[in-house]
């Protein structure tokens, strides 16, 4: 794997001004064939990448040609675009409540499978709604909470008496269940982590056969994100996995989860001051970075920069004199999250 202090990239003066992202095609290719691999031919699974960090049809598209059979979307506006670049089947990983984005969502049913997750009956009382007045079916999972404590239903009988509401609508479809183990992802021991992943994902499971038992179909077992998808993907009874912002190998994912990918999304910025031979200061801030406890970090720059972020500056302190980095050449960092 490509070193932070030695990998090879040096943009031509036909470059675009700094600040801009650059997709470094090998590497993603080589992350997306790495989880392809484990999810679908090692694991057996469906692939249905989370695309709140892609936000590009065309490169959904790539994972589609890849193996992944659709996408995860976090709002409708995000399955909206999708939908409207050819992508017929999406899972809106969130419950939809606003009367704009009920109405998109029903409308986009029309020509294409759009589900969206609920848990509670004020879900199904809405999409109804939305439902009949498009002249339309909305698909739905049911969000399970196993630990996570944000979104989803309690496991167990609950959840089987609204997937049974669910299926009695004639303006609604279930289709399964949904749930993130993203609590797991704290653990930095492999055996204790695959434990927790095992645990969490199989209050999923046993809800999904409770609702089988009780003469609901259940098509759909969906979890597992790029933190947990190694252990996830092994796990008889989950039907797909929509792990996907990994393709991007940010730092995340390669440092606190161990995940075997490489940097292949990283931001360009430019030198805005030298002040003196051990800061350096580009242009990009919090607002181009965003804000996440796994910060960016700069590549090629010696010393053990340490970073400081204002909103529009990046201030980077190093330990030894840096030469080169004059004012208005560019500097590249490889993305936090």
């Amino acid at each position: 794997m490509p070193s932070l202090t030695t990998r090879s990239v040096n943009p031509g003066r036909d470059w675009p001004d700094a600040p801009f992202l650059a997709l470094d095609l090998d590497a993603f290719e080589r992350n997306v064939k790495h989880i392809a691999d484990t999810i679908v031919a090692q694991g057996g699974k469906q692939w249905r990448p989370h695309t709140k960090a892609l936000r590009c049809p065309e490169i959904a598209k790539r994972l589609i040609a890849a193996g992944a059979r659709g996408v995860t979307c976090a709002t409708t506006w995000e399955a909206q675009t999708m939908v409207d670049a050819g992508i017929r089947d999406v899972l809106i990983a969130s419950q939809v409540v606003a009367p704009s984005a009920l109405r998109q969502l029903a409308a986009m049913n029309r020509g294409a499978r759009v589900m969206a997750a609920i848990d509670s009956s004020a879900h199904i009382a809405l999409l109804t709604a939305a439902a009949q007045a498009a002249a339309t079916v909305i698909p739905v999972v049911i969000e399970v909470d196993i630990g996570l404590q944000r979104a989803g239903m309690a496991p167990g009988a609950a959840t089987i008496d609204l997937a049974r509401a669910a299926h009695g609508h004639p303006h609604l479809r279930f289709c399964g269940f949904m749930a993130w183990e993203g609590q797991t992802t704290r653990f930095t021991d492999p055996v204790e982590k695959g434990a927790a992943v095992r645990a969490s994902v199989g209050l999923l499971i046993d809800t999904a056969r409770q609702c089988t038992e009780a003469g609901l179909p259940v098509d759909i077992v969906s979890c597992g994100g790029t933190g947990t998808y190694p252990m996830t993907s092994q796990i008889d009874g989950v039907t797909e996995l929509q792990a996907g912002g990994g393709v991007y190998g940010d730092l995340r994912y390669r440092t606190q989860f161990r995940m075997p990918l490489e940097p292949a999304l990283t931001l360009f910025a430019t030198v805005l001051s030298r002040p003196s031979a051990r800061r350096i200061v580009p242009d990009p801030g919090w607002k181009y970075h965003g804000y996440h406890p796994t910060q960016s970090q700069p590549l090629r720059v010696p010393g053990n920069p340490q970073l400081s972020f204002s909103a529009e500056h990046l201030t980077l302190d190093c330990d030894v004199n840096v030469a080169g980095f004059t004012v208005g050449e560019r500097i590249e960092f490889a993305l936090g999250y």
